[in-house]
């Protein structure tokens, strides 16, 4: 993370601790929830699929494929990798598994993924699988509210943001203009949209690479791996 210099020690992290907690009362419960029991969405040509299982020995996890250098397109080992990680992320965490699912979801995260980002933001906020930063837990959020993203989310960050002192909010919203200039959307070539799941009125929010079309010899496997994790809340 980038450290507590934005903030300052002492009193203001513990201030800013305190207040990152009280804003999760009446909404981080009711989201963490929701979240918790996500399922994804039919998509033409696939079928609704589970999250890979994961056992007891959860393998060491890495992203070994090079990543691409900045706005570069991605090789397709990279790719797979992370829509690897973020499954098993999720898979995790949906089992409340947070020492193990925490990892694969920051792996995401940095990808740009957006529910990756609000998952580890909870997870930082909570001190859930890793040690409790109330500093990541606002960037994280922040990073994970801004542009296409699902109501939730950005109702969530907006009322942990009413909660902050205004002396704190400048520096917090540099933090978070940092965290999307490295880990957005834009800089990872990741692309979320909207769309209604097939059948109801219930909107999800797909985030994949956009490149992965460019694959073409693959774009089967590619599509069965996305299908995994398009996230929804509600219904």
């Amino acid at each position: 993370m980038f450290g507590s210099r934005h903030i300052g020690a002492g009193a203001s992290i513990q201030r800013l601790a305190a207040t990152v907690l009280a804003a999760t009362i009446g909404t981080i419960g009711a989201w963490h929830a929701q979240a918790a029991d996500q399922v994804p969405p039919e998509r033409e040509g696939t079928s609704e699929t589970e999250a890979p299982p994961v056992g007891d020995d959860v393998e060491e996890m890495t992203v070994t494929a090079p990543g691409p250098e900045s706005g570069q397109i991605p090789p397709l080992e990279y790719l797979l990798e992370v829509y690897d990680a973020r499954s098993r992320g999720a898979d995790l965490y949906r089992r409340g598994r947070y020492d193990e699912a925490f990892p694969y979801l920051l792996i995401a995260a940095k990808r740009g993924f957006k529910f990756a980002q609000a998952r580890v933001a909870f997870l930082y906020q909570q001190g859930l699988g890793t040690p409790q930063d109330p500093e990541a837990a606002v960037a994280w959020l922040g990073v994970a509210s801004r542009g296409e993203t699902m109501p939730e989310i950005l109702n969530y960050f907006n009322d942990m943001w009413r909660k902050i002192p205004e002396s704190m909010q400048p520096d917090l919203a540099a933090l978070i203009d940092e965290y999307e200039a490295k880990y957005g959307t834009r800089e990872n070539r990741v692309a979320c949209d909207r769309d209604r799941k097939a059948g109801t009125f219930v909107k999800s929010l797909t985030c994949r690479f956009m490149d992965e079309h460019l694959y073409t010899s693959t774009s089967e496997d590619l599509g069965e791996i996305t299908a995994l994790e398009i996230e929804t809340l509600g219904g």
